[in-house]
Formats: C-alpha cells, structure tokens, sequence
C-alpha cells in the first residue's frame, strides 16, 4: 500500500510540474507573437464567440483593465471590434473581425504545427485520448479553483498610489 501511495504522490507530483512547465512554454510562445498573452487569450476567447469583457477577464484570469487595454490594441489593430450586447445595453462584446480571425487562425495553425512535430510517433487515438484526459483534469483542477469562498479578495498593487 505504502509503496503504491509513493508512486501514486510521485506522478501526481510529476503531472503538476509538467502542467507549470506547459503554461511557461505556452507563455513563451506568446511572447513570440506579436500579442501579448491577455491578447492572444481574448482572440481565443473571441473566436469561439462574442464575448464580454468581465467574461473574458474571469476566463482569462487577469483584471478588467487588461481586456480593456487588449480589446482596444486590438480593435486600432482592426481584428477585434466592439458589438452591441443584447442582455446588456450598457455593456458590449468583443467579436473579431475577419482580419482577427485570420490572425488567430494563423497563431493556432503555427502552434498547431509545433506541437505535431513533437507528437510525432504518436496514434491519432492516444492524441485524442491525452487531449481529453487533460482537459479533464484542467476542468477539475479549474472549478476547484472557482470556489469564490476560498479565493483571496483582491487587491490594488500597494505601489500604485490612486
């Protein structure tokens, strides 16, 4: 039992380095483009559908003024624009534009090209099957995370003096 216990905390162990590693990489790669990660995250966001900033600030994990500085790098870019929100006439979403959709498309396909070089050798069923394990486990992890009870207030950065 106790040996089982071992290698059951040694993999487990082993799986949340690898997925601190994974988000470094993926941070990196960000840092590549020509966007920065809020961006790029809120193209993603957008891509899947219209999106509202404090939605896209939850998602994203990041304070309401960086999607309000993103949304605005990106629409004087041209790929995103702002829409009328049905549920919410005082507020907008953030939907992409063709040229928004060719950028994200292009920054998922060379993305997409990097990770098949390092799939290689791999079935396309064990690529579904790690797909879907994993994004299992991130859901999991991520409504544990989600309980506002247990989440720290934030706060504004003691540097910043208004």
């Amino acid at each position: 039992m106790y040996s089982s216990y071992v290698e059951v905390t040694s993999s487990v162990w082993s799986i949340a380095r690898s997925l601190h590693r994974a988000a470094r990489v993926q941070r990196r790669a960000a840092a590549r483009s020509d966007w920065d990660p809020v961006a790029i995250g809120l193209l993603n966001l957008a891509a899947q559908h219209p999106v509202r900033p404090s939605d896209a600030a939850a998602e994203l994990d990041v304070p309401a003024q960086s999607i309000t500085r993103s949304t605005s790098d990106l629409a004087a870019a041209g790929l995103v624009e702002r829409v009328g929100d049905d549920a919410d006439g005082r507020s907008y979403r953030v939907a992409l534009t063709s040229d928004g959709t060719a950028t994200i498309q292009r920054f998922r396909a060379d993305l997409g090209a990097d990770f098949a070089r390092h799939l290689h050798g791999w079935t396309d069923d064990e690529v579904s099957d790690f797909a879907r394990r994993l994004a299992d486990l991130v859901t999991s992890i991520a409504e544990d995370l989600e309980d506002e009870t247990d989440r720290p207030e934030r706060t504004r950065n003691s540097w910043r003096t208004r």
